[in-house]
């Protein structure tokens, strides 16, 4: 994400970097959106993941700010129990939105 940032800035583009589908992930890409110069939204979404595998040690304000957790690594407490509990099986398979609308025609979801 850093070089395409790079390739961005360069042209005067903001990156809004978006659906990491887990608080691991969503967390990881706002560090990187913390340090390049040209970061404009972050969009991310909250349950589509097993969201107790990493619990993250921030919180969003009511206006959709957050705040770097301090400390060491990126600010997740990764619970390696639940991981392989999980990995051995899984809740259930990942199905994207559909993107058609009941008459038929497509949509972006």
């Amino acid at each position: 994400m850093k070089k395409v940032a790079a390739l961005a800035e360069a042209h005067h583009v903001p990156i809004a970097p978006h659906c990491t589908m887990s608080s691991l992930g969503l967390t990881a890409s706002l560090h990187v959106a913390a340090s390049v110069p040209f970061f404009l939204i972050h969009e991310g979404y909250s349950g589509v993941l097993a969201e107790e595998i990493a619990r993250k040690t921030w919180q969003m304000d009511e206006e959709g700010y957050v705040s770097l957790p301090e400390g060491p690594g990126l600010g997740v407490e990764v619970d390696e129990a639940k991981v392989v509990e999980i990995g051995s099986a899984p809740p259930s398979p990942f199905q994207w939105p559909d993107n058609r609308l009941p008459d038929g025609s497509v949509a972006d979801y």
